[in-house]
């Protein structure tokens, strides 16, 4: 059945086709170029997304589908003019030929980041311990991993009061998979913020438990002075949740290649104050 429909539709194009070149030329028109090299003459009346609709002398109008179509010359053929017997060797100029581009989908455009700080921030160095002191803040921490909701409390306090000094003992409880003892840790690092800290920051930012990713969002705000929402409470990980933290890293990579170039500029400043005091002796 449908083998039949597919002649008839042929058929009648072929049909058209030549009742078209039998017509007289009309004043003005268009010339449709098909796929296949063909070309129909007549007057483009309307096109959308799937076909356009063509004027064929007094035949009729006719569809066309866009599919089938390569281009389409507008106003092509100047025929004569009433009166004037000569207007049919008169040509004038062919206009740009106009080709069928079929239509896009349209994409949504993608979430604009913060642009991340691009100020060299070099961290504040961290003080050094006693011999003494080292040993209660390590008795300290291991206070603070253990089960009893006391111990960790009390070795919380303590530490707290240790100040930036605490950072690299308790950086390795803020990666424990024991999520009371890193939450401990993770609202030590939260008094006192420094980019020591950042990596336990960025990683917290997608942990499973939802305090631990709240402390962890906070953490990364206030060190480095972006802040912005963040899903923390979602259980979970979603694509805008990990796009949120995407601005995290990018500061983070930013400020990490800042900090070599300056450490490298001080090299050599303190290289050439070294030169020049050896030179003026």
């Amino acid at each position: 059945m449908s083998e039949k429909r597919d002649d008839v539709g042929h058929r009648s194009m072929i049909l058209l086709l030549l009742l078209g070149a039998l017509l007289p030329t009309p004043l003005k028109g268009d010339t449709v170029l098909l796929v296949n090299g063909s070309r129909i003459d007549g007057l483009v009346l309307d096109q959308d997304q799937k076909r356009l609709v063509l004027q064929i002398g007094g035949l009729g109008t006719m569809q066309i589908p866009n599919s089938t179509v390569r281009s389409i010359e507008k106003n092509r053929r100047i025929g004569p003019s009433v009166g004037d017997s000569t207007g049919s060797d008169r040509q004038q100029p062919a206009p740009p030929v106009t080709p069928v581009v079929p239509p896009q989908k349209k994409t949504r455009s993608p979430l604009l980041l913060p642009r991340a700080d691009s100020r060299v921030k070099l961290p504040a160095e961290l003080p050094e311990l006693s011999g003494r002191k080292i040993q209660q803040v390590k008795e300290w921490v291991g206070e603070l991993q253990r089960q009893r909701a006391r111990n960790r409390s009390r070795a919380e306090q303590q530490l707290a009061t240790v100040g930036p000094a605490a950072i690299p003992f308790v950086i390795p409880v803020a990666r424990s998979s024991f999520d009371l003892a890193r939450i401990s840790a993770l609202r030590i690092l939260l008094k006192t913020p420094h980019f020591r800290s950042v990596d336990v920051a960025l990683e917290g930012l997608s942990a499973d438990n939802r305090w631990v990713r709240k402390l962890s969002w906070q953490l990364i705000v206030n060190i480095s002075g972006i802040s912005g929402e963040y899903s923390w409470d979602r259980q979970k990980l979603s694509a805008k949740r990990a796009q949120q933290s995407r601005r995290w890293h990018l500061w983070v990579q930013q400020q990490r290649r800042l900090y070599e170039k300056q450490r490298m500029w001080n090299q050599d400043q303190y290289k050439l104050r070294g030169e020049s005091t050896h030179s003026g002796r």
